[in-house]
């Protein structure tokens, strides 16, 4: 039998998804191993061959695709261990990098450390001024030469670069993406002198207009590519020696596959790549349910990661942060907030109140119920000490947690709060939904969508626990826990079902109504490169799907609506349909009557979306047996906060539901890696495909 494998690493576990041919899903986890992160990879591996009865040599031979979501490219960047880089820039522009466009002290940091703006700072440098060489040569803004590529003064930065140990080049002139000879260039000449530097040029990486944003793309891309290349090569390997034939494919940020070769070219594009598997599995879910607008929420022990997707397709991005720098890359649009099962509760002697996060226990000691040397109390030890958690049956009965001393850190903070403990965890788990609902406010309503047009996909291993609280304090009437216990692997699943992709952009600035003869070859050149990528890697035109957008804005501002190209032949109508749909997309977000298209609109860039179906996961479905009762279920005691009170609460076992299964709240089900919390109030059913579907009372 086939198998479809999924692989991904998170701050706390490694999770590993196999699927066979009939749908049937296996999966573990593995605590992450941030020493070797490889160990934690195939740890996950052999657990599920083991629960499958195989060996992992078996496993890997009977694949047909072994697809990993990876933080090693994300953790160099945050813990400033990457490659030694040096940058060739533009005489006159070398600072452009360390300037930050002026935003580098603030950029991506949290509201609340926005206020203490005296203590903000910008990150130290991935190329210090010392490793930065400026060249004689200008390009303008048309992609005419204006001043040739000084060769022997770059010979000489390339020798000086070499001479200082750099690991890597980094290549970033000024309007590159509207000419890349001299950049081309410039790479020969580190080719002839340096032929083992990895090297990257900023017009093959990102052509974008922008000149920090894309220099900042270009030496991310140097300062991860030889760790992250060789973390492929060894995974790719050690993979092959013990069995897999089938392709090794690696997620990237912008939804879609990519293989190991593309991969070690532009590692940029596995930064923040992890949660994009959860959000594509939701997308992938969504449609199979009839869900068009889904709210992808993934709470882990570290973070808790959200995800829009609106009328069937995750929204984008072309503009990502990370450790304050801010780059272009094509990527799903993924907001994080430091909330999630191991994140810290602390009490704040400033303001003499309790706080929680963005600190956390990580995998290591991780919470103090997992007795491996934590203190502070985290909100797994909150849910514990509610009662939420049975201690003695995490994982599924793997591991069992120590109670009393999640309790005892809990009420030892309680004291300095002159609460109680189950007080003290209410206010705990309080907060960080809070925190974890802001977030969602930020990615819909200011973003022009009203929370309660959607349905809310919970999953990670703390998801489901906190998913109804957030959904009423949204006004979001239905939760879909997927899959059940594959809940808590979801972004592994996610990796597992996602196709290959690529994206082509060009920049092409230019007034409504359009010049359809100089638009045209853009058009066909983007399909063109599109299909070549694709066939390069084995796929037939038949199994390639073209979809192309339109960068649009008004004249003058700064931020661009995307707007999907019409189909067919450019003719007349084309330029007069993409303004058409700017407009209806603009006041959909901004209002009706926002939309000044006599002020002036512009075309800004098209970008090609090339995808080709991967090997899909099969969605088993069970008929309802018709008895709607589940069996008598066991039960527990647990503290409520929507009752101020501790109640007698039903507690259910995976194995006992059957799909039309109806369990009334308060309830929780208990799957081996995740806990499902039915508040008062709540509904819970059991679909035919197994997924757990929370019904949220509109009373408070």
């Amino acid at each position: 039998m086939p198998y479809i494998c999924g692989v991904d690493i998170g701050g706390t576990f490694t999770d590993c998804v196999v699927i066979d041919e009939r749908g049937a899903v296996t999966l573990a986890k593995s605590p992450t191993t941030p020493h070797d992160f490889s160990e934690g990879f195939f740890d996950a591996l052999d657990l599920c061959a083991t629960k499958l009865g195989l060996e992992v040599e078996q496993l890997l031979a009977r694949s047909d695709a072994l697809s990993h979501g990876t933080t090693v490219a994300t953790n160099a960047v945050v813990q400033g261990r990457g490659a030694k880089v040096g940058l060739i820039a533009t005489a006159g522009h070398g600072d452009a990098i360390l300037m930050m466009r002026s935003i580098g002290r603030v950029a991506g940091l949290p509201p609340a450390e926005l206020l203490s703006f005296a203590h903000t700072k910008k990150p130290a440098p991935i190329v210090p001024r010392e490793l930065i060489r400026e060249v004689h040569e200008r390009i303008d803004c048309d992609g005419e030469v204006v001043v040739a590529l000084d060769e022997d003064q770059t010979r000489a930065a390339i020798a000086e670069l070499v001479e200082a140990g750099v690991d890597g080049i980094a290549i970033a002139l000024l309007w590159s993406f509207r000419n890349p000879d001299h950049e081309r260039r410039v790479a020969e000449l580190i080719a002839e002198q340096a032929p083992d530097l990895y090297v990257t040029r900023s017009s093959a990486l990102v052509p974008m207009l922008g000149e920090y944003e894309r220099t900042a793309a270009t030496v991310l891309n140097n300062f991860v590519g030889p760790e992250t290349s060789s973390y492929i090569r060894s995974i790719e390997q050690r993979a092959r020696r013990r069995g897999l034939r089938a392709p090794f494919q690696l997620m990237q940020c912008n939804g879609g596959l990519t293989s190991s070769a593309e991969a070690a070219k532009a590692p940029l594009l596995l930064l923040e790549s992890g949660p994009c598997g959860g959000v594509i599995g939701s997308q992938f879910l969504g449609r199979e349910l009839g869900y068009e607008n889904v709210i992808a929420t993934d709470m882990g022990g570290t973070t808790f990661d959200v995800g829009i997707i609106h009328a069937g397709r995750a929204e984008r991005t072309d503009l990502s942060t990370l450790n304050q720098y801010q780059y272009y890359v094509p990527a799903i649009d993924i907001q994080s907030v430091g909330a999630g099962g191991g994140s810290l509760a602390w009490f704040d002697e400033t303001s003499a109140t309790m706080r929680v996060g963005p600190q956390s226990a990580g995998s290591e000691p991780g919470p103090v119920c997992y007795g491996a040397g934590g203190t502070e109390p985290t909100v797994t030890d909150a849910d514990v000490t509610l009662g939420v958690i049975d201690p003695a049956y995490f994982l599924g009965g793997a591991k069992t947690l120590d109670g009393d001393a999640a309790v005892a850190a809990v009420a030892r903070l309680g004291e300095r709060l002159g609460l109680a403990a189950v007080e003290t965890a209410a206010g705990i788990v309080r907060i960080a939904d809070l925190h974890m609902a802001q977030l969602i406010r930020r990615l819909t309503i200011e973003k022009g969508h009203d929370p309660r047009d959607f349905v809310m996909f919970s999953y990670g291993g703390a998801g489901p626990s906190h998913a109804s609280t957030l959904a009423r304090e949204l006004g979001i009437g239905t939760v879909v826990v997927p899959l059940a216990s594959a809940a808590s692997v979801w972004s592994a699943w996610g990796v597992a079902s996602s196709d290959v992709v690529h994206v082509h952009q060009r920049e092409q600035l230019a007034d409504f109504p359009l010049d359809l003869q100089a638009l045209a070859p853009v058009v066909d050149e983007l399909r063109r490169d599109a299909r070549e990528q694709l066939r390069s890697e084995g796929f037939a035109d038949e199994q390639m799907s073209l979809r192309l957008v339109a960068d649009v804005r008004h004249r003058l501002q700064i931020h661009v609506i995307e707007v999907p190209f019409p189909a067919g032949p450019l003719d007349v109508s084309t330029s007069a349909a993409l303004l058409t749909a700017f407009e209806q997309r603009y006041e959909s977000l901004y209002g009706a009557g926002t939309a000044n298209v006599e002020a002036g609109v512009e075309l800004v860039r098209l970008r090609c979306t090339a995808s080709a179906a991967a090997v899909k996961p099969v969605l088993s479905a069970a008929r309802a047996t018709g008895d709607d009762a589940p069996p008598p279920p066991a039960s527990r005691t647990v503290w409520w906060p929507e009752i101020g009170a501790a109640a007698e609460t039903a507690i259910y076992r995976e194995h006992s539901l059957r799909p039309g299964a109806t369990l009334p709240g308060p309830a929780i089900v208990e799957l081996d890696v995740t806990t499902i919390v039915v508040r008062p109030g709540d509904t819970a059913t059991v679909d035919d495909h197994g997924n757990i579907v929370l019904t949220i009372g509109r009373e408070r």
